[in-house]
């Protein structure tokens, strides 16, 4: 696949470029930065219940969905129940924060329908920083953003959840009386 890419070239009517542009980390990219960082891809394939990467493996980086599918889901370490997190298809990414650190990761992922996936990796981000040091702010704003409003979706939903979990407590109160 990544032959063929190159061979075809990473032009503007490129699957791969336009797969890019969607994705909102390298929309504001400009086409020669966007080839520059589809340069950096490194493709795979994956068959249905294929482990992408494992809850508490050190993250390499960010994943783009070209085709197929991926569930992300985390493990109870306790009594090793799986609570499904998100689902990812094609032109979807997953496991941004591993760009940041190589901490591990929170949750695991396995592919629901033959997949194929593009690893941006931190190294890669690292290297355009490094080289390109006007592409590698560009990238990281846009990844600090992604990450800003999920945490902000996370806490809308958490508040969401205990004002739910004090209003059952208050109906039960309510009823012992």
């Amino acid at each position: 696949m990544l032959d063929t890419l190159f061979r075809r070239g990473l032009g503007r009517d490129n699957p791969m470029m336009r797969v890019l542009r969607d994705i909102p980390l390298f929309r504001e990219l400009g086409r020669r930065e966007l080839r520059e960082v589809a340069q950096t891809l490194e493709i795979a394939t994956y068959a249905i219940e294929d482990r992408v990467f494992k809850q508490g493996e050190p993250g390499r980086g960010m994943f783009v969905v070209l085709s197929g599918g991926v569930d992300i889901f985390q493990v109870d370490e306790e009594d090793g129940t799986r609570m499904h997190l998100s689902r990812s298809e094609a032109g979807a990414f997953f496991g941004e924060t591993a760009l940041l650190d190589d901490a591990p990761r929170t949750a695991s992922a396995i592919v629901f329908d033959d997949a194929e996936l593009a690893l941006f990796s931190r190294y890669a981000l690292l290297n355009l920083a490094e080289n390109r040091p006007h592409l590698g702010v560009k990238i990281a704003m846009h990844l600090s953003q992604i990450i800003a409003e999920r945490l902000r979706r996370t806490n809308r939903g958490l508040r969401s959840a205990r004002d739910e979990v004090e209003a059952v407590q208050k109906a039960m109160e309510e009823d012992n009386e």
